[in-house]
């Protein structure tokens, strides 16, 4: 998660307190003759400074974000943070440079002084005509019901404490809970040279439950994460607690786990298992790799790159996913895009300046971690589709191989696609049953190779929210698949 300015770091926030910070704008505002702080003419003396030197876009971003950061562990508050960042950021683009710079203020002078250090940094061309600022009308995939600043801090506490207790009541085998609870709430406006202006805001919850449990010396973990682009209806109910609930049954069922085998085997990758995918394919498809020529995708566009069963989106407008917005961070809208269609590559993940240099369109994939940093091309809510056969018919047909319920941590060459990926929660598959669990399996492959190995595909489906770092900025994700199989993968084991 971003680190977060403390220069208006809020402290001795008591924890009754529900606090509402009013941003400098509104989308109404747009209508009027204030946007982000600044005024139409200001915005207008900023992109021109931008484009002073040439370049043939420039874009401003002005952002206000609120977050609350609340960790709980041996059922004692061990952090407590709430912070707001403001500031804009300017980015000049001239062919494949880009110039960047940003002012931690909505300063008129200090944000063109910003515009005039991009331009120097991505100077040349010129001649660029900009068009009048116009609203520009989008799809809402993301909304809030229950404002997550309309919360008390004390309120939130105390759902974490509920969390805690329901874990620990699974099994007097718990020894440790750990909660690490974020939310944020992010008001941001966008203009750009080619005349868009939008203006936006978007909430996300982020709540992940780590769990140990021991028995004697023998000692496992489990964990699980809920997390969502809406408000605080995201934990209404009970669906705190059956995350704590969730971690701490893993946890438990763990205890039983012997050396996983090795050798290369059939592998069931469960419903939501999508982070394999993410990581060893996603990033190919990102057109920022196609330019560098560091990916085995480039200039593959037309060719069968994966089994017939594989068909692979990206896809930032699926209403409230941890992934989703309504617009990206260069003011397109979110959309659906299709990059792989029956094992054949369609299409690459493009922003404004990778698809100004591939002469395509941007798929409104242009994100940045906050205003300090200039969009690049991110994957959002990126999915393999379902399939027509049943998980319980693809675990019979497997006589002996593993069941990967949950990933744990790994590492991948994005340029080659190849991996090592540990397993936090999977099972044997004998005789077409699920039988013991077993610890210490990593996967070990090549994410080209394992497309070409899916041969069987389910029609369930699940999702695995997660934040993914690139060029040293992270942004939320979601990553998704239904239950499917690889034929083999070399399993790395104990045994």
């Amino acid at each position: 998660m971003d680190q977060f300015s403390r220069r208006t770091f809020i402290k001795g926030l008591g924890l009754g307190t529900a606090l509402l910070i009013a941003p400098p704008w509104t989308r109404e505002a747009l209508a009027g003759e204030v946007v982000g702080g600044l005024s139409r003419g200001e915005i207008d003396k900023v992109l021109s400074a931008a484009l002073s030197r040439g370049g043939h876009f420039a874009d401003l971003y002005l952002e206000t974000r609120t977050r609350t950061h609340i960790v709980i562990a041996s059922s004692e508050i061990r952090t407590l943070e709430y912070g707001v960042i403001q500031g804009g950021g300017v980015r000049t683009v001239f062919g494949e440079r880009t110039g960047y710079a940003y002012a931690e203020t909505f300063e008129p002078d200090e944000i063109v002084e910003a515009a005039g250090s991009a331009a120097r940094i991505a100077s040349g061309g010129g001649g660029v005509k900009r068009g009048p600022l116009e609203e520009r009308k989008f799809a809402r995939n993301v909304t809030c019901q229950e404002p997550i600043e309309g919360v008390s801090i004390g309120a939130k506490v105390a759902l974490l404490e509920r969390v805690d207790r329901a874990a620990r009541a699974v099994s007097p085998q718990i020894r440790q809970v750990v909660i690490d609870y974020s939310d944020a709430t992010q008001h941001f406006s966008i203009a750009t040279s080619d005349g868009d202006l939008v203006t936006d805001e978007l909430p996300v919850i982020y709540l992940r439950v780590n769990v140990n449990a021991s028995r004697g010396e023998v000692t496992s973990e489990g964990m699980y994460r809920l997390s969502a682009r809406k408000g605080m209806e995201l934990l209404a109910g009970d669906a705190a607690e059956k995350a704590g609930r969730a971690a701490a049954e893993q946890a438990v069922r763990m205890l039983e786990a012997q050396p996983a085998p090795s050798g290369e085997l059939p592998v069931v990758i469960a419903a939501g298992g999508g982070v394999m995918f993410h990581e060893a394919v996603g990033h190919g498809l990102e057109a920022d790799a196609v330019l560098r020529g560091a990916t085995v995708f480039a200039g593959r566009v037309g060719e069968k790159v994966a089994s017939d069963l594989v068909s692979i989106y990206d896809d930032g407008s699926v209403p409230g996913e941890r992934g989703s917005f309504n617009v990206d961070d260069e003011a397109t809208p979110a959309s659906k895009t299709l990059l792989i269609d029956k094992g054949i590559l369609r299409g690459y993940m493009q922003d404004r300046r990778t698809a100004y240099n591939m002469r395509e369109k941007s798929t409104g994939n242009g994100r940045r971690q906050s205003f300090r940093y200039p969009p690049i091309v991110r994957m959002t809510n990126t999915y393999l589709a379902p399939g027509t056969d049943s998980p319980e018919a693809i675990i019979r047909d497997t006589k002996r191989g593993i069941y990967a319920v949950n990933f744990g941590g790994g590492e991948v060459d994005p340029t080659s696609g190849q991996f090592t990926f540990g397993l936090r929660e999977a099972y044997l598959i004998e005789d077409g049953r699920v039988t013991a669990p077993i610890k210490g399996a990593n996967l070990v492959g090549s994410g080209p190779e394992v497309l070409k190995r899916i041969d069987r595909v389910a029609s369930d489906f699940g999702g695995w929210p997660g934040t993914c770092g690139k060029a040293d900025q992270w942004v939320p994700v979601t990553s998704s698949c239904p239950t499917l199989r690889v034929s083999a993968i070399t399993v790395g084991g104990t045994a």
